[in-house]
C-alpha cells in the first residue's frame, strides 16, 4: 500500500511538472537543486490567483521546502515572494512557466493587475532535510 501511495505521488509530481514544459522550449533556464537534501513530499496543489486578490501563501512555516510551481495558463503576470538563505526576494513570472523555489519558510504568489487577469497554477512542495530555516 505505501509503495502504491508513492509511486502515485511520483506520478502526480511527474504530470504536474510536465504539463508546464510545452512552454518552456523557448524560455529554458536551469537551476542546481541537490535532490538528495529533501526529505519528505509535503503537499501539491493547484488554483487560480486572481489581481486585485491578497497574495495567496503557500508556506509560512519558517521550514526549508523547495517549491515546484508551475503557470498552466496566464492572462496576468504573476509575483512570486519567498525567503532565501539570503533573505526576502521577489521574482515576476510572465506567462506559463515552470520553477523551482528553495525556501526558507514563506513562498506566496500574486497575480498582478486587476481582478479581470489571474494566472491558474500548481505546485508540489518537499520538506528539506535541514528543514529549520537556518543558513547551511
Amino acid at each position: 500500500m505505501k509503495q502504491l501511495q508513492l509511486f502515485i505521488r511520483a506520478a502526480a509530481t511527474l504530470a504536474l511538472l510536465y504539463a508546464g514544459a510545452p512552454f518552456l522550449s523557448e524560455r529554458a533556464s536551469a537551476q542546481v537543486f541537490d535532490f538528495g537534501q529533501i526529505d519528505a513530499f509535503e503537499s501539491m496543489g493547484t488554483g487560480t490567483q486572481r489581481g486585485g486578490s491578497p497574495p495567496k501563501t503557500i508556506v509560512d512555516d519558517g521550514d526549508w521546502h523547495t517549491v515546484f510551481f508551475t503557470i498552466l495558463e496566464s492572462d496576468s503576470d504573476a509575483k512570486i515572494y519567498w525567503k532565501s538563505k539570503d533573505g526576502d526576494q521577489t521574482t515576476i513570472i510572465h506567462g506559463p512557466s515552470v520553477k523551482a523555489f528553495q525556501t526558507a519558510g514563506q513562498f506566496k504568489v500574486e497575480a498582478l493587475g486587476n481582478e479581470n487577469h489571474s494566472f491558474k497554477y500548481g505546485y508540489v512542495l518537499f520538506r528539506l532535510k535541514n528543514s529549520k530555516g537556518e543558513k547551511t
